[in-house]
């Protein structure tokens, strides 16, 4: 089995493990990401940007260009998302404790939203709430941060 840090037989983001890449539709290949409209839509507009060129697990494992090509990958995300949904906030969020690969969360907040005021994150995942949106609606919703993508 390969490290994490050089390989990629245990990533799911790697290996493109179905049951993992199941949550997760592709909307757009950026300069060093992919961004993805995650299936669940308790928080409506929430997508996962996820570098691709190689396996890293942190910010210090990228050279200052790869950097530099995220955070604008991960701007032009923000702002689609921003226009498509209209969000009260954004938090923009990565963490790496379940999947050890580099990834953001981009989660935009809504007022009514079911944890307002609060982080995303439980404890307990069981205690999140969820929510996924008929399969039409979910595609029209990835089509239009796509579209919202390419015009930034």
């Amino acid at each position: 089995m390969m490290s994490p840090q050089s390989g990629t037989s245990d990533c799911p983001f790697c290996t493109h493990d179905p049951v993992a890449m199941s949550q997760l539709h592709a909307i757009a290949k950026q300069r060093v990401t992919t961004l993805y409209l995650d299936r669940d839509q308790t928080y409506r507009g929430h997508v996962v940007l996820i570098f691709t060129p190689r396996h890293v697990a942190r910010l210090d494992q990228l050279s200052l260009q790869e950097w530099l090509d995220l955070a604008a990958d991960l701007y032009a995300a923000q702002r689609a998302v921003v226009k498509v949904v209209a969000p009260d906030h954004v938090n923009t969020e990565s963490l790496g404790n379940v999947v050890a690969h580099l990834h953001w969360h981009v989660f935009p907040r809504y007022r009514a939203d079911p944890r307002w005021r609060q982080p995303v994150w439980m404890t307990n995942a069981s205690d999140m709430p969820r929510q996924q949106l008929a399969e039409q609606e979910f595609l029209d919703l990835a089509a239009a941060i796509g579209a919202a993508l390419e015009r930034s």
